[in-house]
C-alpha cells in the first residue's frame, strides 16, 4: 500500500472526517464597520463609571489618581448627605417611612411570639394543639407583614429616594454646599434654642443657703489677764 506523499495536492485539499472548523463568529469581517458604530472596548465595563462622570483617570500618577478617588467619595458623600436632607424634609416621604417601620414592627413582633412558642413559655396555660396552630399561623402572619413592608418601600418609597438623588445629581456643587449649610444652621439653631431654655431654668433653682458664721466676742491679743 503506497503511503500519499503530504505535499500533494489532493491530500492538502481533503477534508477530513472530525477535524474542526472555524466558526463564522470568529471569522474576521468583510469590511470595516461604518463611521456611525461604535466600537467599545473590553475594559470599557471597568471605566463605564468614569466615563457616565466624563472623567477619566488615565495618564495620571498613582498619587494623583488617589486623590482624584478622594475628591469623587467626598462629592459622592455630600450628595447622599443632601439627598437625606431633602427627603427629611418631605412630609411624605416621613409619613411612608413611618408606616413601613410600622409594619416591619408588627412583623417582627409576630416573630417573637412564635419563638416563645417554640421555647414552651405557653405551655402551662395553653393547650398544645392550640399553641401548634397558633404557630403556624404567627409564621405566615409574620412573614406576610415582613415581605409586605419590603414591598411596601420598593413601591412606595423607593420612587420617592429615587426623584431626590436625581434631583441631587442635576444640582451644582455649589447648591449642594448650600443644603448642607442650611441644614447644619438648623441644627445649630435648634440646639442654641434647647440650651436657652436650660438657662432660665438654672436661675430660677434657688441659691443654696449658706452656713451661718458664728459671731462671738473679739478676741483682744494686746488685754492683760
Amino acid at each position: 500500500m503506497t503511503i500519499r506523499s503530504a505535499t500533494n495536492k489532493r491530500t492538502q485539499e481533503r477534508d477530513f472526517a472530525g477535524a474542526t472548523r472555524k466558526s463564522a463568529a470568529s471569522a474576521k469581517p468583510a469590511r470595516a464597520a461604518a463611521g456611525s458604530v461604535r466600537v467599545v472596548s473590553a475594559s470599557a465595563k471597568t471605566r463605564r463609571k468614569e466615563y457616565e462622570q466624563g472623567e477619566s483617570l488615565e495618564g495620571l500618577s498613582k498619587a494623583e489618581k488617589k486623590a482624584r478617588k478622594q475628591e469623587l467619595r467626598a462629592k459622592e458623600d455630600r450628595m447622599y448627605s443632601a439627598a437625606n436632607i431633602l427627603m427629611r424634609q418631605d412630609e411624605e416621604y416621613r409619613s411612608k417611612r413611618r408606616l413601613f417601620w410600622v409594619i416591619e414592627g408588627v412583623g417582627i413582633a409576630v416573630i417573637i411570639i412564635v419563638w416563645l412558642m417554640l421555647t414552651g413559655v405557653f405551655n402551662s396555660f395553653v393547650p398544645a394543639g392550640t399553641i401548634a396552630v397558633g404557630q403556624l399561623v404567627g409564621l405566615g402572619i409574620a412573614y406576610a407583614f415582613v415581605i409586605g413592608g419590603f414591598v411596601y418601600g420598593l413601591v412606595k418609597i423607593r420612587p420617592l429616594r429615587n426623584f431626590y438623588k436625581a434631583q441631587v445629581a442635576g444640582m451644582t456643587d455649589r447648591k449642594v454646599i448650600e443644603v448642607l449649610e442650611e441644614e447644619a444652621e438648623r441644627e445649630a439653631a435648634k440646639k442654641g434654642k434647647g440650651a436657652k431654655e436650660k438657662e432660665p431654668a438654672a436661675a430660677e433653682e434657688p441659691e443654696q443657703a449658706q452656713p451661718a458664721k458664728k459671731k462671738g466676742p473679739k478676741k483682744n491679743h494686746r488685754s492683760r489677764h
